[in-house]
């Protein structure tokens, strides 16, 4: 098909009046839903940079957008890397210079979009950004671990009946007037803000947070409620991250009781809080591809540890009950594929996040595991490895992180380190999607047998339509001195046999 003047203008005017607004990467969905019901298209891509690393938007690497925000397969992802930027569809009738224009206009608006992250000032609010905040944290975590100076952070949000927008810009007009000369506030999320009380300790909190609802009903916002969660440098961590952590996990338990209390809504609309999310997590070095569905799905150049520590804490403080799924392409693998990688068919990711079932077999057996120095892991290609097993004392959650293959899954669960390890190692296998078909029944330790093993009860889930058929009961036992983790080994363990038949049909 070749394009007439008339189409071509049709779709650059349409990626116009698209990319003039939008936050986060929402505006890349956008355009690929126009182009693709302008030429029927059945799938849409659009790739910015390329494998090499020449014509990247600033601040991010190569990226690969999927029509929908469907997460894009790692084959696919290979071979749209190595094809110039612009947008490529299936049936592939979209002209070659409409393609480049759009991917040229797509890495302005990208570099756009990035450049509103790294602003000093969030031009809404009038407070820093995200980014400028975070700074202030690592300053005065570095100075609670150098010097012993008490500082602490707070996060702060709203509820209530007003438009969420309305009650961001009333609360962040309300710090204003608030702070002490040397405190700081920033942006920590769509409709949470971020306060540093610096050299200040738990004695300082409760007379700022009064005088941020003085100001607050002072406008006339009487009928907001205010929630507020706090962690301290040095006396809890000095660790920015682990900080932020801290105040995240409160300020959701906060969040969760006011709405149990008295139905109070999420600060900011899921959607914007999503878009936020997945333009940072593509501007961490090496991700190529994000999908935003449950679980969040970050696809990367080469496997990481580091990498995938950096997007569960960025997922985890945009939104804490969500679990992460990190799909790692290594540079060998990609190079091997490079010299005919032009000329291949790109296949069509048929759907959204849920597809990524889909091609975790693909994964797991031709995408090899690489550790941060580049030697292969111990990760087998089929076989579920526990990386890490904790329990937040503060928050009263437990997380468990799994390895199958090159992917990576997090689980988390509210609960104590015997139950929660159980359950959030079921909860992690869910985020590397492979299906369990049991649920939790227990999970104690057997005190009185030699090295007192924890013991995990596993009954099936029974269908209404086979009621007498399909997995019986399973039992799984292991020892070990942490809890969290001797509970996540046992749930393995009496999955073994069921994750067998998941590793060989993979």
């Amino acid at each position: 098909m070749v394009d007439s003047p008339s189409t071509i203008e049709e779709d650059l005017l349409g990626a116009a009046e698209i990319l003039s607004s939008g936050d986060g990467v929402s505006w890349a969905y956008r355009l690929l839903a126009d182009v693709s019901e302008r030429h029927r298209l059945q799938e849409a891509w659009l790739v910015l940079g390329t494998a090499d690393g020449t014509g990247q938007g600033a601040g991010t690497g190569p990226q690969v957008f999927g029509l929908g925000g469907a997460a894009v397969m790692p084959e696919t992802a290979r071979a749209l890397l190595h094809r110039p930027p612009g947008v490529y569809g299936e049936p592939p009738d979209l002209e070659t210079t409409t393609s480049h224009a759009l991917g040229a206009m797509c890495a302005i608006a990208l570099r756009a979009s990035v450049a509103s992250l790294r602003t000093a000032v969030d031009l809404p609010s009038g407070l820093s950004t995200t980014a400028m905040i975070e700074d202030t944290v690592a300053r005065v975590a570095a100075c609670g671990a150098r010097y012993g100076w008490s500082s602490t952070v707070a996060l702060l949000t709203t509820s209530g009946a007003a438009p969420p927008g309305e009650r961001w810009l009333a609360l962040a007009g309300a710090l204003r007037q608030a702070l002490r000369v040397g405190d700081e506030a920033g942006v920590a999320a769509p409709g949470v803000a971020l306060v540093v009380l610096a050299d200040a300790g738990t004695e300082a909190v409760g007379p700022f947070v009064a005088r941020v609802r003085a100001a607050l009903s002072a406008g006339g916002w009487t009928d907001v409620d205010l929630h507020a969660a706090t962690a301290r440098t040095p006396e809890e961590s000095v660790d920015p991250s682990e900080l932020m952590l801290l105040a995240t996990g409160r300020l959701a338990d906060a969040r969760a009781a006011s709405a149990g209390e008295a139905g109070a809504e999420p600060a900011a609309p899921v959607h914007d809080v999503a878009s936020t999310l997945e333009l940072e997590l593509r501007m961490l070095p090496g991700v190529v591809s994000v999908g935003m569905g449950t679980p969040v799905v970050v696809i990367s150049s080469s496997a990481s540890e580091s990498l995938h520590d950096q997007a569960l804490r960025l997922v985890v403080r945009h939104l804490p009950q969500a679990s992460i799924r990190l799909v790692s392409l290594t540079d060998e693998t990609a190079t091997s594929s490079s010299a005919s990688a032009a000329d291949q068919p790109v296949h069509p990711s048929h759907g959204g996040i849920d597809a990524i079932a889909g091609f975790q077999g693909s994964a797991s057996r031709t995408i090899p595991t690489a550790a941060p120095g580049g030697a292969a892991t111990a990760t087998g290609a089929g076989r579920v490895v526990l990386l890490s097993a904790t329990f937040d004392v503060a928050r009263g959650t437990s997380e468990v992180s799994l390895a199958f293959g090159a992917a990576r899954g997090t689980g988390r669960a509210p609960a104590g380190p015997l139950a929660g390890g159980a359950q959030a190692t079921l909860n992690a296998l869910s985020a590397l999607s492979i299906d369990v078909p049991f649920y939790l029944v227990s999970a104690e330790r057997a005190h009185g047998v030699s090295g007192q093993p924890v013991v995990v009860v596993l009954a099936p889930r029974r269908t209404g339509a086979d009621p007498g058929t399909g997995p019986v009961e399973r039992l799984g036992v292991a020892s070990d001195p942490d809890d969290v983790a001797a509970a996540s080994r046992a749930t393995l363990g009496a999955l073994n046999r069921h994750l067998a038949r998941t590793s060989a049909v993979s």
